[in-house]
C-alpha cells in the first residue's frame, strides 16, 4: 500500500470504527428501553385484562394517565445520568409552562372541537378498529401522558446516542428505524394494513426529525412533544371525517 492510499484509508477506517464503538456503547441503553417498553405494554394490558376493561384509555383514563406519568417517572430516573444537566428545577418548570398552552389547545380540541366532527361509521371502519375512532374526550388524557412516555424514552437514546459521539444523521437513521419498526407491530394486533402503514411512515418521518429537535433548537423536547400530540389531532379530525356516518344513515 502505498503512503498516498494509506493516508487517505486510515481517516475512514478510524472514523468507522469510532461509529462502530459508539453503536456499541449503545446496545446496552436501547436494550433497556426495549425492556422498559414492553413491560410497560405488558402491564397496560394486563390493568385492562384485570379490570376487564373494553378500553383502558377510554374506561379509566386517570388510572392510566397515573400509570405512564410513573413510567415516565422511571425512565427519567433509570437514566438520570444521560439526562444530567436537564432535569433541574428551573429546566422541568420552564417546561411546564411552556407545555401549559400547548397542552390547553389540545384540551379545548378534544372538549370543543372534536365532539364537533361526525361521528365514524361502524360500517365504514375498519374491522378492529382502533380505540380513538370511537372514543370520548378522556381517552386523550391518559394519552398525553403516553405521549410524554414516549418522548423521554426517545430523549434518553438520543442524548445517549449525542453522548456516545454518534453523528446526527446516524442518529436519525436509528431513530426512524426503531420508531417506525416499533409501529410496525400494530400488524400483530390485528388493525388493517392502512392503519398501520400510516402510523410507520409518520412514526418513521418523526424519527428523522427527533435527533434535529433535541440537539439542534432549542427547547427541542416541547417541540417534539407538540409535534407528536398534534399528529394524533390531525389523524383523528382527518379519521372523523372520511369515516363520517353517511347523511342517509343519521
Amino acid at each position: 500500500m502505498t503512503p498516498m492510499i494509506s493516508l487517505l484509508q486510515n481517516p475512514v477506517t478510524a472514523t468507522r470504527g469510532r461509529f462502530v464503538d459508539a453503536v456499541r456503547a449503545m446496545l446496552p441503553t436501547l436494550a433497556l428501553v426495549g425492556v422498559i417498553w414492553s413491560v410497560s405494554s405488558w402491564g397496560y394490558y394486563a390493568l385492562v385484562n384485570a379490570m376487564a376493561l373494553d378500553s383502558g384509555y377510554d374506561d379509566a383514563p386517570l388510572l392510566f394517565a397515573i400509570y405512564y406519568l410513573t413510567w415516565s417517572a422511571v425512565v427519567l430516573l433509570t437514566f438520570r445520568p444521560v439526562f444530567r444537566g436537564r432535569l433541574s428545577r428551573p429546566v422541568l418548570f420552564g417546561h411546564a409552562i411552556a407545555l401549559a398552552p400547548i397542552l390547553a389547545a389540545y384540551g379545548v380540541f378534544v372538549a370543543v372541537a372534536l365532539p364537533l366532527l361526525p361521528d365514524v361509521s361502524v360500517f365504514r371502519a375498519p374491522p378492529n378498529p382502533p380505540e380513538f375512532m370511537f372514543a370520548t374526550a378522556w381517552y386523550y388524557l391518559p394519552k398525553s401522558a403516553d405521549i410524554l412516555f414516549q418522548q423521554v424514552l426517545v430523549a434518553a437514546m438520543v442524548l445517549r446516542a449525542h453522548r456516545a459521539r454518534v453523528p446526527l444523521s446516524a442518529i436519525s437513521l436509528l431513530m426512524a428505524v426503531l420508531f417506525g419498526g416499533f409501529h410496525l407491530t400494530l400488524a400483530l394486533e390485528g388493525f388493517s394494513p392502512l392503519y398501520v402503514a400510516r402510523f410507520t411512515i409518520a412514526a418513521s418521518i418523526f424519527g428523522v426529525m427527533i435527533p434535529w429537535l433535541y440537539l439542534r433548537t432549542h427547547h427541542g423536547f416541547r417541540w417534539a412533544y407538540g409535534l407528536h400530540w398534534g399528529f394524533y389531532a390531525l389523524d383523528a379530525t382527518v379519521t372523523h371525517l372520511v369515516l363520517a356516518v353517511p347523511k342517509w344513515a343519521i
